[in-house]
């Protein structure tokens, strides 16, 4: 449907409410007790865990291109960043002491308080009962950018150093980071990755994943958990077929529908039964496996269907690493990167719940706002409506200084006029012609913090 034909609840919106909401959930005290079940033997001090969430999330608002530039606008008394009374470098020592667990608990606990403004009004039209599948995730990992500056104790070494990996678990219908993992050795492998993510998803949830994770440990690690999976054949392990569920032929759509056993070829392990579909028509040729044996409760058609939407994770990273910047990394330092990932996290999962509060005043579905234009703008118009909060504030303290029957007037911290255009924000039909990933030879040549000598010890989880 083009733009002029579709039908709106309201043209415009107001913004700069919305991204408000953050600091609602986001508090000192939430931070205080995650703070205390977290510690070791941390101390808070003037950089409160609080004051370096505020300062991280502020510093992704305003696309500084250091954070010296930032400490600067927070001692200058910017109304973005924290009043923290401190030296720059008593920011930096802090922020290599502070262990990432904080803030990956940090976003634990927002994420769980957001959820409460977060319906699932994502992918309406996904084929799936939610009596069957309550909760549909979409599971992948990705990589960091290298990093531009090395430490110290790197400068040897002529390889990509690449900071950290990260596991994240995506739930389709609130269209939230439902969680994130992030491990400092940027060569850790996936499975490894998969196994710190599985506990955080519930009983019953379905997930969907690439053919990297269909391996007979990861479904016997799924059964194990109650969870169900879809995934592509991964043709590394050996099938044989124990059953034929269906077979259908159209010129639309054929499938073949088996029960199988896959894997049980090493000594010690035995074979995990599992549907196998082969799914074919025009222009497409697919094998998907899954753990739902009954095809009753999830058809082959079902199957393919919720299989495409496992590219929402993948456009969750192209979100967080383009729109939001994460590919800019301000400090190279393993346990910054990974406060820098947990706060871009929190950021995501704020936007995401703004854009689909915004989608539901117009009366549209939140995937047609595309979040390359709506995310900048939103943060835009949370900055412009910070800095004139703060100048009328100002300048109602001198007026009322100099004439104190003056009444404060109620539309003067009013940030109304901020709006966002609806048909300005839609998602445009995607050209045909894609973008290649530039190929880079030093990722191919990668290695990681965790490999290089004296290192280690910059490893902290």
């Amino acid at each position: 449907m083009s733009r002029r034909k579709l039908e709106l609840a309201v043209e415009e919106v107001p913004s700069a409410k919305y991204l408000s909401i953050v600091w609602k959930y986001l508090t000192e005290s939430l931070c205080q007790e995650v703070f205390a079940a977290t510690r070791e033997r941390e101390r808070q001090r003037k950089w409160t865990l609080y004051a370096l969430v505020w300062f991280w999330i502020a510093l992704l608002q305003s696309r500084y291109g250091s954070q010296t530039r930032a400490l600067l606008e927070a001692r200058a008394g910017s109304a973005l960043f924290p009043p923290v009374d401190a030296s720059p470098e008593a920011f930096f020592q802090k922020v290599q002491n502070v262990r990432p667990a904080f803030f990956q608990n940090v976003f634990r606990a927002y994420t769980a308080r957001l959820k409460a403004e977060a319906p699932a009004t994502f992918e309406r039209e996904l084929p799936l009962d939610p009596k069957i599948f309550p909760e549909v995730y979409a599971v992948d990992g990705s990589r960091l950018e290298k990093v531009a500056r090395m430490l110290k104790v790197a400068r040897k070494t002529t390889k990509a150093i690449i900071p950290g990996s990260l596991e994240a678990v995506y739930d389709l219908r609130r269209g939230l980071l439902h969680e994130l993992h992030f491990d400092p050795d940027g060569c850790v492998a996936e499975i490894t990755m998969f196994e710190k993510v599985l506990p955080s998803i519930p009983r019953g949830a379905l997930i969907l994943n690439d053919r990297y994770y269909a391996k007979p440990k990861i479904w016997q690690q799924v059964a194990a958990q109650g969870v169900w999976m879809i995934s592509r054949h991964n043709r590394t392990v050996k099938k044989r077929r124990v059953a034929v569920n269906a077979q259908f032929r159209s010129s639309a759509l054929s499938y073949d529908d088996w029960l199988v056993e896959m894997g049980g070829s090493q000594a010690g392990t035995s074979p995990v039964q599992l549907r196998w579909v082969r799914i074919w028509g025009p222009g497409f040729d697919r094998i998907l496996i899954t753990n739902v044996l009954e095809p009753e409760r999830l058809t082959p058609e079902q199957l393919m269907a919720a299989y495409r939407r496992r590219w929402s994770v993948e456009r969750m990273y192209l979100a967080m690493k383009e729109v939001l910047e994460l590919n800019h990394l301000y400090n190279c330092s393993p346990a910054a990167v990974g406060q820098q990932v947990y706060a871009t996290a929190i950021l995501y999962n704020t936007l995401r719940t703004s854009q689909a509060q915004i989608a539901a005043t117009a009366g549209v579905a939140p995937e047609i706002l595309s979040v390359d234009k709506l995310f900048p703008t939103l943060i835009d118009h949370y900055i412009q409506g910070t800095c004139v909060a703060l100048g009328s504030e100002i300048t109602w303290e001198h007026v009322h200084a100099e004439h104190p029957r003056i009444t404060r007037p109620e539309a003067l911290l009013d940030p109304s006029w901020l709006r966002i255009r609806i048909r300005d924000h839609l998602l445009e039909k995607r050209k045909e012609e894609r973008k290649k990933r530039r190929f880079c030879a030093g990722r191919a040549r990668a290695t990681s913090y965790n490999l290089i000598p004296g290192a280690k010890k910059l490893l902290q989880s």
